[in-house]
């Protein structure tokens, strides 16, 4: 079951709770504590960080886990670590380029940044992205895995993410889910009313 989403893209980030909705213009509404490396993170990490740090607040869940989907990020990350490495002439890339190439590396940051203690998997689901990661975590959830799951879909310029937790499984997505994050921010953005 969703109990909140979030999202974070260059113009608006908020958060949307079933029940009531709320929302926020503000670029540190979603930071309670300062982030180790966060200088480093890409725009994708820190859109996906501001996204599951929002959809996280106020659980008290003891065991949280994190699923994340997403390609242009890591398409992206590629195109930048290549272009560094023939345009230097290096024979060796750089490791803080290198790292974003993996479809890993923006959980993993958020997992270490949220001290996020459940499962953190990467998973690919081409033709249903938004629908992979909430059926994924709610089987998750419902195997005891983790109390609660993150459901993270991201790249360069927007993230989404899910909060979810045990109860009914989610009957269907709102129209429009399966767009890219930015447009479902945007969609995300008409849903709620900004504070």
């Amino acid at each position: 079951m969703i109990r909140a989403v979030a999202w974070s893209c260059e113009e608006h980030q908020g958060i949307y709770v079933p029940g009531r909705s709320s929302g926020s213009k503000s670029e540190t509404a979603a930071f309670d504590r300062p982030i180790k490396n966060l200088e480093r993170f890409t725009g994708e990490a820190r859109h996906a960080f501001r996204a599951a740090a929002a959809a996280g607040k106020n659980s008290a869940a003891a065991e949280i886990g994190l699923l994340a989907a997403g390609t242009d990020g890591v398409v992206a990350a590629e195109e930048k670590y290549f272009r560094d490495y023939v345009v230097n002439g290096r024979t060796l890339g750089r490791g803080n380029l290198f790292i974003y190439t993996l479809g890993t590396s923006v959980p993993g940051e958020i997992s270490i940044a949220l001290s996020l203690t459940g499962p953190c998997l990467f998973i690919r689901d081409l033709a249903r992205p938004v629908e992979g990661l909430v059926r994924q975590a709610e089987q998750m959830v419902s195997d005891g895995e983790a109390n609660e799951m993150r459901a993270i879909w991201s790249e360069p310029r927007a993230a989404v993410c899910l909060a979810m937790v045990g109860g009914e499984p989610t009957a269907s997505l709102p129209a429009g889910w399966e767009t890219d994050p930015l447009a479902l921010c945007n969609l995300l953005r008409t849903m709620v009313k900004p504070t």
